[in-house]
């Protein structure tokens, strides 16, 4: 069947390049839809048991804020006394001046706390005035040194030592950096102030996240107990505002709050996909019934409607399996335009790619295509009205005698 299948198409060039052509612009928008998706909303995190990583924020209804980043002083009470967590750090953008290495250099930097590689599983050791670069600045500045005994730079007009190099891959959500350097508080001198920092938790195994919100809820209380008011807010500020707590999963906070808007123009473009399948099917159908004569002779020398079906549904697969070939050539351009011109406000963009799990929507696409609308001329020439192409394909052969 695939055969003739096949042979049958080759002799139908227009209509094969008409209806390849449709079908690839509908499988290829979709599956490049999808690779977004994929890429932004549905790939695991790049760390281990990515989901048991948290991030951690307030809200503040008591003076009208929504999502209320860390304080220091929460930072060290979730330290210290939290039980739905491994372990707690904090982190920050930062803009740093280096020198020592040429020209002196504006580098984006993650200012971060002493768990905060360890949380990811990526092991920092946490020491004041040292920083680990990226793979891209060891190689692009430090000459890709094979030892970091003497690698120094002057940061902010401190000297830092480098102590290590991140793998080549690292990426921590929507953030670009050069290197990482340590935040380090002074826990004798904190006061309740300087809410600033974005939060970063593992939970422990089994935990979830309603046990994760309770155990933030039970610490919040907890703060002004174990440090005192800042004298700019006073003593009344924390208890007016009414923290109350909003634990969420890093790869929902990854995604950018951009998830309800992919799925929608996932849907769009379903349509275009629906509207190529319905114009291929009245091709498909047209072509089918000026066969009418060549079915009539196949049911009259034996073949049952299972066997029509085949002949028909397997042309409609090789075509929609043609359709997604090309089509996911045109996707895979779309996805490195996509890479390439994409908005700051689109998280994760290096994760946007044709990877297996994308190839096998695509194909899965195909078939599906292929199936829908092969499925309309096999409704109609291989029904119980076979009986009339059986007595036509009689008729035709008794001319012929």
């Amino acid at each position: 069947d695939v055969q003739f299948g096949a042979r049958q198409l080759r002799r139908s060039p227009g209509f094969f390049a008409a209806a390849t052509l449709t079908l690839a612009l509908g499988i290829g928008a979709n599956t490049a839809m999808f690779g977004v998706i994929h890429g932004v909303l549905l790939k695991p995190l790049p760390f281990a048991q990515p989901d048991r990583l948290v991030s951690i924020w307030s809200s503040a209804p008591g003076v009208g804020w929504d999502r209320v980043v860390l304080a220091p002083a929460q930072y060290f009470t979730y330290r210290e006394e939290a039980r739905a967590f491994e372990d707690v750090a904090v982190w920050s953008h930062a803009s740093l001046t280096v020198t020592g290495q040429g020209e002196p250099e504006r580098v984006r930097a993650l200012a971060v706390s002493d768990a905060f590689l360890t949380i990811l599983r990526d092991g920092l050791p946490g020491a004041p005035q040292r920083a680990i670069v990226t793979h891209g600045y060891w190689q692009q500045r430090l000459g890709a040194a094979r030892t970091l005994a003497n690698q120094r730079l002057a940061i902010n007009g401190e000297p830092y030592e480098v102590i290590g190099v991140l793998p080549a891959g690292f990426r921590f959500l929507e953030t670009t950096a050069d290197m990482l350097v340590p935040l380090r508080f002074n826990r004798a001198a904190t006061t309740i102030q300087d809410f600033s920092y974005r939060g970063l938790a593992r939970l422990k195994p089994g935990a979830t996240l309603e046990q994760a919100n309770a155990d933030v809820a039970r610490m919040l209380p907890l703060v002004p107990e174990k440090f005192p008011p800042s004298p700019a807010l006073g003593a009344a500020w924390y208890r007016n505002a009414r923290l109350a707590p909003d634990v969420r999963l890093l790869s929902a906070e990854s995604s950018g709050g951009l998830g309800e808007v992919l799925w929608v123009l996932m849907g769009m473009i379903g349509l275009v996909l629906l509207i190529a399948c319905a114009n291929v099917a009245n091709l498909f159908l047209v072509r089918a019934e000026g066969r009418r004569q060549e079915l009539a002779v196949r049911a009259a020398l034996g073949a049952g409607r299972g066997s029509l079906s085949r002949t028909l549904l397997s042309e409609s697969l090789l075509l929609g399996l043609a359709g997604g070939v090309v089509g996911t050539a045109l996707a895979a351009g779309a996805v490195r335009l996509v890479r390439f011109t994409a908005p700051d406000a689109l998280p994760r963009v290096n994760d946007i790619a044709l990877d297996p799990a994308v190839l096998l929507f695509a194909a899965a696409l195909s078939l599906l295509a292929g199936l829908l609308f092969g499925a309309v001329p096999v409704l109609k020439l291989a029904s119980p009205r076979l009986s009339s192409l059986k007595d036509g394909g009689r008729s035709a052969s008794d001319t012929r005698n």
